[in-house]
C-alpha cells in the first residue's frame, strides 16, 4: 500500500478507531493513500481486518 505523501489528508469516509496504526489520525480519520480489507471468505464484518494497518512509531 502507497502512504499518504502529506500526512494529513484524510480518506473520505473511512473510520478508523485503531490509535496504534501509523494512519489512525486525530478524530478517527485514516490517511493512508489507500486501504486494502482483507478475508477474501469473509461471511461477517469480525472475519474481515484492514492489511493496510502498520504500527505507528509509539507502538
Amino acid at each position: 500500500m502507497s502512504e499518504n505523501k502529506s500526512g494529513a489528508d484524510a480518506l473520505y469516509g473511512v473510520d478508523c478507531q485503531v490509535m496504534g496504526c501509523k494512519y489512525h489520525h486525530p478524530g478517527g480519520q485514516c490517511s493512508a493513500a489507500n486501504i486494502k480489507v482483507e478475508a477474501p471468505d469473509a461471511a461477517k464484518k469480525t472475519e474481515t481486518f484492514c492489511g493496510t494497518f502498520a504500527p505507528n512509531s509509539s507502538c
